[in-house]
């Protein structure tokens, strides 16, 4: 198991009170339920970063198409 560590925040009064509500709703102390909470922020941003790169890669994969020019004259 990885060593744990402990962390401190500031949270304004509205922020708690809502913590403390959806860790009463959940079952969990409030430390459990950031815990969590920032777990599956992480999460989502792995798979962010995942889905950015597929489409970048399959963008790159595209042929660029020209965008015809303006031209003067007829050649």
């Amino acid at each position: 198991m990885d060593k744990t560590r402990k962390i401190q925040i500031m949270i304004s009064d509205s922020l708690n009170n809502q913590l403390s509500r959806a860790s009463d709703r959940s079952g969990v102390t409030k430390s459990a339920f950031d815990r969590v909470a920032l777990e599956r922020e992480f999460a989502f941003d792995q798979q962010l970063d995942a889905e950015c790169a597929r489409a970048d890669k399959a963008q790159a994969q595209q042929p660029i198409k020209s965008i015809p020019q303006p031209r003067l004259f007829e050649i």
